[in-house]
């Protein structure tokens, strides 16, 4: 919708329906733990009620604290370990709500994080080194 290149959140036909979500629509992936900026995939390849979004996208943060544009799932993930006598992290599946992004939303996001939405970016790639880089360096 705006040109970015959002990594994509599965979702079934059914609850994007009932969430009024359309294909490509920008959504917010979210927990306690922070938002993740995505792009809508209605499909009946997930079950209804299942939001999937691949871990392994790029991290394009707009408050590194909470909010990520990158589709970097893993912002939002349990901090816990599987168990004490394990170390495995705790990411198959956890809860999340999604919502469509409103533009007052992202025009206030944009508002409070300029630099965030000025970094160089790739049609065919995604975020550029150029926007993490200073002039320092």
């Amino acid at each position: 919708k705006d040109g970015y290149q959002y990594e994509a959140a599965w979702m079934h036909v059914s609850t994007a329906k009932e969430r009024r979500i359309e294909y490509g629509d920008i959504v917010k992936v979210f927990n306690e733990r922070g938002i993740v900026l995505c792009a809508a995939y209605p499909t009946e390849r997930v079950m209804p009620g299942v939001i999937y979004v691949d871990h392994g996208s790029r991290y394009d943060p707009i408050d590194p604290e909470k909010l990520d544009r990158g589709g970097a799932i893993n912002l939002i993930t349990p901090h816990a370990i599987i168990s004490k006598n394990s170390t495995g992290m705790v990411v198959s599946g956890f809860l999340v709500d999604c919502a469509k992004v409103t533009d007052e939303e992202m025009d206030n996001w944009k508002k409070q994080y300029p630099d965030a939405f000025a970094r160089k970016v790739d049609h065919d790639c995604g975020v550029c080194l150029d926007g993490w880089m200073s002039e320092e360096y």
